[in-house]
C-alpha cells in the first residue's frame, strides 16, 4: 500500500492563495459595477439587487465584502478619488522619460495641464472636498483619506526627485514642498465650484503650466 502523499510548502500555500484570490476578484467586480453606477447616475442609483443581477455575484457575497450599501458606495468614491491623482501621477511619470526631448516634455506637461483645469474634473474635486471634510467625523474614513494622501504625496516626491535628476526640476527646491504645492492647485480648484462665472479652460490651463515650470532650473544655475 502507497504511503499518501504530502503536499509541498509552495503546493500548500497557492492552495491557501486561491480562495483570497477568488474574493479580491470578486470584490474588484463588484467595485468596478459600483463606480460605473455613481458615473452615470450617481449615488441614487446603485442598487445591490441590480449590481448582483448585473455581475453575478451573490446578494451574500455583496454584503460580506462591503458590508451594506452605504459600504460599497464609500469602497467606490474612495477607489474613484484614488484613481484621479494616479492618473496625473503616470502622465508625469510618462513625460519624464530619459529619451524624450524638453519639447516632448513641455508638450505632455501642457495635455496634463488641460486635463487638470477640465471641468470633467469638478465632480471628484468635490467627491474629495466632502470625503476630506466627513473623515473628521468618522475615524474609519479618517484613517483611509490619511492613506490614501500620504501614498499620493509620496508618489509625487519620487516623481519630483525623478525630475531633478533629469535636470528638469529645481534641485534646490525641498521635493516634499513642492509635492505640497502641486497637491494644493489641484485641489484648490474645487473653489471653482462655488463661483458663478468660469475661467476659461484654455487660460486656466496656461497660468498652471505657467506655475509649473516656474520650477524647472533657471538657464543662470
Amino acid at each position: 500500500m502507497s504511503e499518501p502523499t504530502t503536499a509541498s510548502p509552495d503546493t500548500a500555500r497557492q492552495r491557501q492563495r486561491m480562495p483570497q484570490e477568488r474574493a479580491t476578484t470578486t470584490a474588484r467586480i463588484v467595485l468596478e459595477a459600483a463606480i460605473d453606477h455613481i458615473e452615470h447616475g450617481g449615488e441614487q442609483s446603485v442598487r445591490i439587487s441590480d449590481i448582483s443581477r448585473s455581475t453575478g455575484v451573490s446578494y451574500g457575497s455583496v454584503y460580506h465584502h462591503f458590508g451594506d450599501r452605504n459600504g460599497l458606495i464609500r469602497a467606490a468614491q474612495l477607489e474613484r478619488l484614488r484613481r484621479q491623482p494616479g492618473v496625473d501621477i503616470d502622465a508625469f511619470r510618462n513625460a519624464l522619460s530619459p529619451e524624450q526631448e524638453l519639447g516632448d516634455f513641455l508638450q505632455g506637461l501642457t495635455a496634463i495641464c488641460r486635463n487638470i483645469a477640465s471641468p470633467d474634473r469638478a465632480d471628484v474635486r468635490l467627491l474629495r472636498a466632502s470625503l476630506v471634510a466627513a473623515a473628521k467625523h468618522d475615524d474609519v474614513l479618517d484613517n483611509e483619506i490619511v492613506s490614501m494622501e500620504s501614498q499620493v504625496m509620496n508618489d509625487l516626491i519620487d516623481v519630483i526627485d525623478r525630475a531633478k535628476e533629469l535636470g528638469i526640476a529645481d534641485p534646490l527646491l525641498d521635493s516634499r514642498a513642492l509635492a505640497a504645492y502641486l497637491s494644493a492647485v489641484s485641489f484648490g480648484l474645487v473653489l471653482l465650484e462655488a463661483n458663478d462665472e468660469q475661467p476659461d479652460t484654455n487660460a486656466l490651463a496656461e497660468v498652471i503650466f505657467r506655475g509649473f515650470t516656474a520650477f524647472m532650473p533657471s538657464s543662470e544655475q
